[in-house]
């Protein structure tokens, strides 16, 4: 019996040789295999927790980016309205005084200076923020993965953060100085008597914002962003002479250029949405107790009489208005108060720069790059 078995073995060795070191490849690649799926899954699962970890430390930073500007646009408003006073020359025009041309004049240049300032103010406000607290953020995130002494420290961080109070009164002062000339120097030829259309009152703003772009004296306002942040600093650390260079080669690149451009020119759009409603309002027929009949439409103490027809539609750009006359519903809708159901400019432009979309990736494709460990 044993023997057969013997033979038997002897003459099937190389298959059970074959199949025994079949076997084994097998059972070692299946542990081979069964070990890299368990680093796969660890490095996966690793990844992920760091991504989500990553993703709630944007978003926390993204909250408290949103806070910060809110804040500081309220006071930014609150300075530029301040500084550029109408309501004291308003009150002294209620009082008749022998010099209303002049104080005419003035309130003219002033209400478009302060809307101007709003829009460079506001949009340069919430680049500069929103650029600082993603690199903040990143050098956070980064000090809190890796082992190694941080690089951003609380001193440090509340000397970098506090750069943009330099733009809050100073530099602000400075931009409003800019404006001002060139507002004067656009509107000023515009006569009070003059009949101004919508499409007109664009043009004005238009011409502002490119003699302020191509500004041989002082400069582009956009283009002077790093001189409003950090040109008055005194740096004395190295740390901190690394991440201010590192904020003004952000500030000075072509990106952050173009789409602060870019929100600029989206808020002035906006701003003439507004004024574009004092217009189509201007056109709506306000008599009282008459029959009016206009282009095939009947109008009975103000409104549709039932059965007309429906109104023609309103071409905005041909409706005209003294100019005297748009001067201080626009100064209205600049005022702290919303007045009358319109928009309050100074928060509209606050909250569209906050939502903008640009903005946003802008901030957190800085955040990205900066928490890159």
């Amino acid at each position: 019996m044993f023997s057969t078995i013997k033979n038997f073995l002897h003459r099937h060795r190389r298959k059970f040789l074959v199949t025994g070191a079949v076997l084994g490849s097998i059972y070692f690649l299946m542990s081979y295999a069964q070990k890299k799926l368990r680093e796969w899954q660890e490095t996966e699962a690793k990844k992920f927790f760091e991504m989500t970890r990553k993703k709630q430390h944007f978003e926390s930073t993204e909250r408290t980016c949103n806070q910060t500007i809110l804040s500081l646009s309220k006071i930014v408003s609150e300075n530029i309205l301040t500084s550029l006073n109408t309501e004291e020359i308003v009150q002294k025009l209620q009082d008749n005084p022998g010099n209303k041309l002049e104080l005419w004049e003035q309130i003219k240049i002033m209400i478009f200076t302060r809307i101007c300032v709003l829009v460079y103010a506001l949009s340069i406000l919430q680049v500069t923020l929103r650029i600082q607290l993603n690199i903040i953020g990143g050098y956070l995130y980064r000090d809190s993965v890796l082992e190694h002494e941080p690089l951003i420290d609380s001193n440090l961080q509340s000397k970098y953060l506090s750069l943009c109070h330099h733009f809050v009164g100073a530099g602000l002062e400075d931009l409003v100085r800019q404006i001002e000339r060139v507002v004067k120097r656009v509107v000023d030829p515009i006569s009070l008597k003059k009949k101004i259309t919508l499409l007109e009152v664009e043009q004005t703003f238009w011409s502002i914002q490119t003699i302020l772009c191509t500004d041989t004296n002082e400069g582009d306002p956009v283009k002077k962003m790093v001189h409003y942040l950090v040109d008055h600093t005194e740096i004395n650390e190295a740390k901190f002479d690394t991440i201010v260079k590192e904020t003004m080669d952000v500030l000075e690149s072509d990106e952050v250029t173009s789409v602060t451009m870019s929100t600029i020119s989206r808020s002035f759009s906006s701003v003439i949405d507004e004024i574009a409603n004092l217009f189509v309002s201007k056109w709506v027929p306000t008599s009282k107790n008459h029959l009016e009949v206009d282009e095939g439409h009947v109008v009975t103490n103000g409104a549709l009489k039932l059965g007309a027809p429906a109104d023609p539609f309103i071409n905005v750009n041909k409706v005209e208005m003294h100019f005297v006359k748009l001067l201080p519903i626009v100064n209205e809708l600049i005022t702290k108060n919303t007045c009358k159901g319109n928009t309050n400019i100074p928060d509209l432009l606050t909250q569209q720069l906050t939502l903008n979309d640009k903005l946003k990736l802008l901030g957190a494709n800085i955040y990205e790059v900066f928490s890159n460990t």
